[in-house]
């Protein structure tokens, strides 16, 4: 586990894109390494999970969390989650938000595994994966506080 610095966002981009359906650009990826918290998780051939959020006061939001598609279901998720958590608790926040595609099962579980409630939802919030139309965003909250 180590925090994440400029030298690491050609791997950051790859794993997002191999993961994300609308990855960040290079511009969002510059200003979250310098004003965000970035955590990663190296294996042998390079990064293997990231996370990324943005604290406020004594709030966060998890921006983005990522592991290789060949890792998930492994606990890396996990593993980066909760030392993402306890970083930002220990730095004030005492409660962390996300938004999620309300078609995403599978992150909307390990979401509800790590504790999260679902506290509401921002319609059309994203664009649809297929390209056309938008979908909602379900926001989930947990309190980090220690």
């Amino acid at each position: 586990m180590r925090e994440l610095n400029a030298s690491d966002i050609p791997q950051l981009m790859a794993l997002d894109a191999a993961t994300n359906s609308h990855p960040w650009d290079i511009s969002h990826w510059q200003h979250s390494l310098k004003a965000d918290v970035c955590l990663g998780i190296d294996g042998e051939a390079g990064l293997n999970a990231f996370a990324v959020a943005m604290k406020m006061v004594d709030e966060a939001e998890l921006l983005l969390i990522a592991v290789a598609p060949v890792l998930q279901s492994k606990g890396l998720g996990q593993r980066i989650f909760s030392a993402l958590s306890e970083k930002l608790a220990n730095n004030g926040a005492q409660s962390l938000f996300l938004e999620v595609r309300e078609s995403n099962h599978q992150a909307r579980r390990f979401y509800e595994s790590a504790g999260f409630a679902e506290t509401g939802i921002r319609p059309a919030y994203y664009p649809a994966a297929s390209g056309s139309g938008r979908e909602d965003a379900l926001i989930f909250a947990l309190s980090i506080f220690k």
